[in-house]
């Protein structure tokens, strides 16, 4: 499992000329958990953000994600009739978020989010119940399932999800 923190932030490398040609912003996910791509830039009232699809990423290393050309940045408006998700950035951000399960327990806050080794799919949550416990006890996990529904604060979570130590 790869942590999406650890991929955002990194220089983005054109195989083709060398040059860097941005930074991750943040990882695009569909409503399935699928992987669209990373966000370059922000959108904002007076620009259209930019993003680098899933298919145009070469790889996704310690220093660098590299792309395969310097075609592959895209308009974030090219995705505006899909339900998007991210971790830190846009409407459905989901870092800082209350995860609850349908029963009504608490079981943390959305601090960051698991990837499939080959970052095609967000896999699971880490969980922070605050920085005391994190230090105690360290941060949980939680795997993503179908059935969640994402709400303005909240995370909803069938019952039958399990934390993870």
């Amino acid at each position: 499992m790869r942590k999406a923190l650890d991929a955002i932030g990194l220089p983005i490398l054109s195989v083709a000329s060398g040059q860097v040609t941005g930074m991750v912003r943040d990882i695009l996910c569909d409503a399935c958990g699928r992987t669209l791509g990373v966000v370059t830039k922000e959108a904002n009232w007076m620009h259209d953000g930019m993003y680098i699809p899933f298919q145009a990423i070469h790889s996704v290393g310690q220093d660098y994600l590299t792309v395969h050309d310097d075609s592959a940045l895209t308009p974030l408006h090219t995705l505006r009739n899909l339900e998007t998700i991210s971790l830190v950035t846009g409407k459905s951000k989901l870092k800082g978020k209350t995860v609850v399960t349908d029963k009504g327990e608490r079981l943390g806050t959305i601090e960051d989010v698991y990837f499939s080794t080959n970052w095609e799919k967000l896999v699971g949550y880490e969980l922070s119940n605050g920085w005391i416990t994190d230090l105690t006890e360290g941060r949980k996990r939680l795997a993503a399932k179908d059935g969640c529904i994402i709400g303005d604060e909240t995370l909803i979570v069938p019952n039958s999800i399990r934390i993870q130590a």
